[in-house]
């Protein structure tokens, strides 16, 4: 049996403070198309069950129409079952209030809710193994974890899972069943949760778990839970900003009843890439330069047109460098489908090459280099703005 396990999905969310207006309501649009694409890939591929490990979506007051766009695929692909574990966004349940609650949706509560999957003759085990490293078409890590033990007259497959909101208690589970528990947090070790979102690990270890599936961190890990079963976190579907940059997808099940194996391997998904591309830009002393920078900068990176780019300068940039964002802009935003622009440069201004200036610039210098309480960082800042005022050029660039 093929299951997805995938979480943080964040539909509906606003991103306007990550994106200008037109791109957060296209960046907002590609995350529900991507979701949709997951439930046809699963139809196309013969899975089973969609386990969705919290923040579904980014409130819990989404919209009407992203509500009804996620009950709609519900009900398209009936023949897939989707587990719906609610997160520290999506804080209350939204789904089928108005509609009639499908057989094939799962939803959880703050106590401990089991689901049989599938029943068939196989034998006992206990889960073992490690990530055993990416394939050749850059599908990342896969794992197996493989088992034995005695034999049963009946194998069965549990999905049991709870949401965040109590503190939280050692599932009960069947030892004799492939457990897979659904849960939202952040982990913990030991055995008390420090927050209601708290995932203390050794509530968890020794109770039969093979495969531990986790939501609230935005990127793939998996890991050992014990000698038994692994644990992973999906990470999110689609990155939503700049801090979410990397590979973005889900986890691919694959158990059997007979074996009692479960492989598992992190599937990339995401309609387009998120790549933050930093240019150190210290010790140019002309513009050109730092043009160049920026030009091998992005050329060496990985980003394709198709993706969201954001341009980083970073280093020291010394006085008389003045590099033009609208410049930067022209020159390279046709390259990518989101490009952004920052400045995060320390301003470098040598005090000595002023002291025997003149002008206005060398006793605002002489001035500034002079006065108490300023830290290097305030002081440099302080000089690269009275030096750009002086000079004509914008302030902040």
């Amino acid at each position: 049996m093929k299951i997805i396990h995938c979480s943080d999905l964040h539909l509906d969310a606003d991103l306007r403070s990550r994106f200008d207006a037109g791109a957060a309501a296209e960046r907002r649009a590609e995350l529900m198309n991507t979701f949709r694409r997951l439930c046809r890939k699963a139809q196309e591929t013969g899975v089973s069950a969609v386990l969705i490990c919290g923040d579904l979506f980014d409130t819990d007051a989404p919209s009407a129409s992203a509500v009804r766009a996620v009950e709609d695929l519900i009900l398209t692909y009936s023949g897939i079952l989707f587990f719906y574990l609610r997160g520290n966004h999506d804080g209350s349940s939204v789904l089928f209030r108005t509609r009639e609650k499908p057989d094939n949706l799962c939803l959880f509560g703050d106590d401990w809710t089991s689901r049989e999957l599938e029943e068939a003759t196989g034998v006992a085990g206990t889960a073992k193994g490690a990530d055993a490293g990416a394939d050749a078409a850059g599908a990342d890590t896969a794992a197996a974890r493989t088992a034995a033990g005695p034999a049963l007259a009946r194998r069965r497959i549990r999905i049991v899972g709870r949401e965040p909101g109590r503190p939280l208690t050692s599932p009960p589970l069947d030892p004799a069943c492939l457990n897979i528990v659904m849960l939202h947090g952040q982990i913990r070790e030991g055995r008390s949760a420090s927050a209601p979102d708290s995932i203390p690990l050794g509530l968890l270890r020794g109770t039969g778990i093979d495969y531990l599936a986790l939501g609230h961190l935005h990127s793939y890990r998996s890991f050992p839970l014990d000698d038994r079963g692994t644990a992973a976190y999906a990470g999110c579907l689609e990155g939503r900003g700049f801090d979410e940059c990397g590979e973005c997808g889900y986890v691919l099940l694959d158990t059997d009843t007979a074996s009692g194996r479960i492989d598992y391997r992190f599937v990339p998904f995401a309609e387009r890439r998120i790549y933050r591309v930093l240019c150190d830009v210290t010790g140019c002393l002309r513009n050109a330069e730092v043009y160049d920078r920026i030009s091998n900068a992005l050329s060496s990176s990985p980003a394709q047109e198709k993706d969201l780019v954001r341009l980083e300068l970073t280093g020291g940039l010394e006085y008389g460098c003045s590099p033009s964002p609208a410049l930067v802009r022209g020159e390279w935003e046709d390259r990518f489908h989101y490009f952004d622009y920052t400045d995060n440069t320390s301003p470098v201004v040598h005090s000595e090459d002023f002291v025997c200036d003149a002008t206005l610039k060398g006793e605002f210098v002489r001035v500034v280099s002079a006065a108490e309480g300023l830290d290097d960082t305030e002081r440099a800042r302080i000089l690269r703005c009275g030096l750009r005022a002086l000079s004509g050029e914008t302030l902040f660039p």
